[in-house]
């Protein structure tokens, strides 16, 4: 059927149909038009591992998992109220062995199993078909219960030992944020469309995709990438100090010192100064000296002592700065 619909008193929904439609709810995929990406439903303890002996514990999850049997199978959605025991096999006697545990989709009408069913527990390559990857458990040689077991995490959150690697990925509705535990879960995120949002529930950041690249828009790190900026202006400034020009062209020297508020700058910022005169022709020259992250000091020269006002900017050092200009200007700074 070419055009599906729910809800219609006239005609009969399939459970594709139900799942065609339902998955056009969630995000895109990189693909075809009803590619829908699978993945959790992040929120805190989503999917968490533990475990005992050679018992790997999963904790409730909400999860998204697309068909891979057929291209109009749709996605299956897939709730775990309870947290799920995984029974692992004992390790080989030679070399160690690693085992993908993950939420398994069987579904006869399309995969030919003789199973309708969803479950979590170790995945088989060789049979499965449309299943969602959680953990990667490398069991070690002859590890049995008797003899300890695999090294689990002592409790759900908890770091991962290095025989686990964590494959869990996260998806969302159309057009709406993927939240995700870290930063290293948003890179393992697969087939992310341009202008996917992603927000890292750890550090309060949100990105958005563009190309192959994550780009931060909002939250911490956003504004530690943004330079910092203040400016202000010295008003009533004079030249006071008279320097003698044996060819008759004296002049005035003058300074003030402009002091930054403890903490604006964790570096020497750069200033950019401009002298505010009303009689074009009596400044004769204005540099900034002394400059450091606490402030710095404003020298000019004037052809007169009247009093004039200075405009300045102090622009914070970041890396987009620093590489705007050719290396011989930095080094005659």
């Amino acid at each position: 059927m070419t055009i599906r619909s729910l809800a219609l008193r006239s005609g009969a929904t399939s459970a594709e149909d139900h799942r065609v439609i339902l998955g056009a709810l969630l995000g895109s995929a990189e693909g075809e038009a009803l590619d829908r990406r699978s993945g959790l439903f992040h929120d805190r303890g989503t999917a968490d591992l533990s475990g005992s002996d050679m018992t790997a514990t999963i904790a409730p999850f909400v999860v998204a998992v697309r068909g891979a049997s057929a291209t109009h199978q749709g996605t299956y959605l897939v709730a775990s109220t309870e947290a799920v025991e995984v029974e692992l096999e004992d390790g080989p006697a030679e070399g160690d062995r690693v085992d993908l545990v993950g939420v398994v989709i069987r579904d006869d009408t399309y995969d030919d199993s003789g199973e309708t069913e969803a479950e979590v527990r170790v995945v088989d390559p060789d049979s499965d078909e449309t299943y969602l990857p959680l953990f990667e458990i490398t069991v070690p040689q002859g590890a049995t219960a008797g003899e300890g077991g695999i090294d689990w995490p002592r409790e759900p959150g908890a770091a991962l030992a290095q025989n686990i690697a964590d494959r869990r990925d996260y998806t969302s509705v159309a057009g709406g944020v993927v939240r995700v535990p870290d930063t290293a879960s948003r890179n393992r995120m697969e087939e992310v469309t341009d202008g996917t949002l992603a927000y890292v529930t750890s550090s309060r950041d949100l990105y958005v995709r563009e190309g192959d690249a994550w780009v931060t828009v909002a939250g911490p790190e956003h504004e530690i990438r943004r330079p910092r900026i203040v400016s202000g202006l010295v008003l009533n400034v004079s030249a006071d100090e008279l320097v003698e020009d044996p060819n008759g062209g004296d002049y005035y020297r003058g300074s003030a010192a402009v002091t930054f508020k403890p903490g604006t700058f964790e570096e020497t910022p750069a200033v950019l100064i401009t002298g505010v005169s009303s009689v074009p022709g009596n400044l004769r020259e204005m540099t900034s000296i002394l400059r450091s992250k606490d402030g710095f000091t404003i020298r000019f020269a004037r052809n007169t002592r009247t009093s004039f006002t200075v405009s300045w900017m102090a622009v914070e050092r970041t890396e987009e700065t620093i590489d705007m200009g050719p290396p011989e200007a930095a080094a005659a700074e």
